[in-house]
């Protein structure tokens, strides 16, 4: 860009006091690329001739007084030199594309309005620019995020035990206690200065605990933030081509994930070696292009690297767990086994799920490997349950050898009752050893409030029945009852003595019992009956639980509580006590709020439930918490945020 005054300059050369407006409607008739516009207009820059503006072109109104009234509003945009012509917006073959940032940002929010009304008047072109500039953003604020969350680690890493021979500090903690020391050590003012301890491989070890400042802010799980924040260490350590692209918007996060799982195998030099070329490769290919050239490239580098993640992943990675699906079922997963294993058992399932065909069984052959995957886990047979029906062959099969599609899926009890694949009514047995928590009014069929199975989730009104009938087949299930506040709140709690069978379950429908005469209205019992006669059946004696201030009329002179009062702390608190961690109380520690050796009482306002990492996190230095009324929990973390948390309010 020349160095001569702007064209539409003031009097005398002057600069006019703004940037030129870009027109007030951002449609198609509107030229939004100032190169383009003809040689001559008013916003065209310098005259054809080369030569500077003298002034203002004649009866350009410059000296003209403001119009009264408020006037037409445009978008002002102003650009450095080397990006005035918007058309670098977007890019193309020959143009490079605007980076990412704080520019890009600026264009697009003006042209888009800050409720996107602007899209809807400009041209196709423009929307695919808007299409791509988006993601180059996207690739830009992660790489922002991941890079504070790599400088957050470095300035906390972990910090070494001491040796064994290292004189003790004065208030050094008992033997045995190292690894606490440690920890209370990374999270204190001094973990800034010290030096980050990486890994064998080039990995850089952070304190635990700031995972769990970064996941308060970012309403996660600290597990989750620890992972994220590990990735971000390594995509920027070890890949650091990988990770300028997706700075500068050439790749999206996608891409920059595959590249890093591919490659988390490799040594630091040989992840040196696939780093650029893997990044020049996403520039152009798609996920599952990449994902197989990377994999290409990674057995190149390193022949034995498929033996080394095989073992890796069954070492670190193998479990079996169930888990709830987003429809309300139940899913079981397991990963990473052995593969002789896992064929073999298959073929079990598949081989039980034909015997249950040729035994009479209806349904497909994909619903019975349903069926005989549960028999096998369940060690029960199906078959003994059901005899063929009068004149059937009990060899004969109930469809083609290869009916496996998707026509009726299992009964909508899951097997657990009376239906299309239990025809003998019979169920599955549920110890009730965690707590499956379900309103007494959803049990009876009078409600569809959903209940929940500790460490599982939510249950529908009809999954909540069907666990309360498995409990009630297993002698080891015992039941226990909570009286809430209006608010959801547990108000009172008492469990059951000895061996009780489950609630009624909804009444069956249909007409009413013979008789002489119907029952008046006055003759019907009051409603909730069913409920009192339910729960005069168990004998529970109730005992009320602290709300708001406590009298400690519960408190108690020993360091671990009874069962009584651990019971009522877990029904209040269902779950670890710490902001975002979900595991159920059942699974935690009953943690004293003030360490019980400096003056911590066993009371309802003296304990909460934590799991185990956030026992060790309170402890560690430079993080405070307390509990000002029972169930009620201030975290506060070495950087001076604070966090609470409050009892759990049941579905009402």
């Amino acid at each position: 860009m020349r160095e001569e005054p702007f064209s539409g300059s003031g009097p005398g050369g002057e600069e006019p006091e703004g940037p030129a407006p870009l027109p007030a409607e951002n449609g198609p008739q509107h030229n939004l690329d100032p190169a383009s516009e003809p040689a001559g207009s008013p916003s065209a820059g310098s005259p054809s001739d080369g030569s500077a503006s003298e002034g203002p072109p004649p009866d350009s109104g410059w000296d003209e007084a403001p119009p009264e009234g408020p006037g037409e509003q445009g978008l002002f945009v102003c650009l450095p030199a080397e990006n005035m012509e918007l058309a670098r917006f977007g890019g193309d073959d020959q143009t490079p594309p605007m980076a990412p940032g704080p520019l890009l940002a600026m264009v697009a929010a003006a042209v888009a309005g800050g409720d996107g009304a602007g899209l809807a008047r400009v041209p196709e072109d423009m929307l695919f620019a808007m299409i791509s500039g988006g993601r180059r953003m996207s690739s830009w604020a992660t790489w922002l995020e991941f890079s504070a969350m790599r400088e957050l680690a470095l300035r906390h890493p972990v910090v070494p035990r001491r040796p064994p021979t290292a004189p003790a500090a004065p208030e050094a903690p008992a033997a045995g206690n190292e690894a606490a020391a440690g920890n209370e050590a990374a999270a204190g003012t001094g973990a800034a200065s010290a030096a980050p301890v990486p890994a064998d491989d080039g990995r850089v070890q952070f304190d635990d605990f700031v995972a769990d400042e970064v996941s308060y802010d970012l309403r996660m799980s600290w597990h989750g933030a620890a992972d994220r924040i590990s990735y971000a260490c390594d995509l920027a350590g070890r890949l650091p081509v990988t990770f300028a692209a997706l700075g500068a918007g050439l790749i999206d996060p996608v891409h920059a994930k595959i590249i890093s799982e591919q490659t988390d195998i490799l040594s630091a030099a040989d992840a040196a070696k696939a780093d650029p070329l893997l990044a020049a490769a996403a520039q152009h290919k798609t996920y599952a292009e990449l994902r197989a050239a990377a994999a290409k490239l990674v057995l190149k580098l390193d022949p034995e690297s498929a033996e080394r993640r095989k073992q890796a992943r069954r070492k670190n990675d193998a479990h079996v767990r169930p888990f709830r699906e987003d429809s309300g079922n139940a899913g079981m997963v397991a990963r990473e086994l052995p593969s002789d294993e896992v064929l073999a058992s298959w073929q079990h399932v598949e081989q039980r799920a034909r015997e249950l065909r040729a035994a009479g069984i209806p349904g497909t052959l994909r619903e019975l490997r349903i069926r005989a995957y549960l028999d096998l886990l369940q060690e029960r047979d199906s078959r003994l349950a059901v005899a063929p029906a009068p004149g059937q062959d009990p060899g004969q099969g109930q469809g083609p050898a290869d009916d496996d599609g998707p026509q009726h899926g299992p009964g909508g009890n899951g097997g657990n009752g009376p239906g299309p694949h239990n025809p003998a009514g019979t169920g599955p047995s549920l110890a009730a050893l965690v707590n499956i928590t379900v309103p007494l009014a959803t049990a009876l069929g009078q409600s569809g409030t959903p209940g929940e199975a500790g460490g599982f989730g939510l249950l529908d009104a009809g999954t909540a029945r069907d666990l309360l009938a498995a409990a009630g087949r297993s002698p080891h299930t015992r039941w226990c009852v909570t009286v809430l506040h209006p608010d959801g709140t547990a108000a009172a709690h008492g469990c059951a003595t000895g061996r009780h069978p489950p609630p009624p379950g909804p009444e069956p429908p249909g007409p009413e019992p013979p008789g002489p005469e119907p029952p008046g209205p006055d003759q019907r019992p009051p409603p909730g009956t069913r409920v009192q006669d339910y729960l005069r059946s168990l004998g529970v004696r109730l005992t009320p639980i602290a709300r708001g201030s406590c009298d400690h009329r519960h408190a108690e002179t020993g360091y671990q509580p009874s069962r009584t009062l651990q019971h009522l702390i877990r029904t209040r608190s269902t779950r670890c006590s710490a902001p975002g961690c979900g595991r159920p109380a059942a699974r935690c520690d009953l943690d004293h709020t003030l360490a019980w050796d400096k003056g911590g009482i066993t009371c309802e306002c003296g304990l909460a439930p934590l799991c185990r990492h956030h026992h060790r996190c309170k402890q560690a230095r430079g993080w405070q918490l307390t509990q000002p009324e029972p169930g009620v929990l201030v975290w506060r973390t070495p950087n001076g945020r604070r966090y609470v948390t409050t009892p759990t309010a049941y579905p009402l």
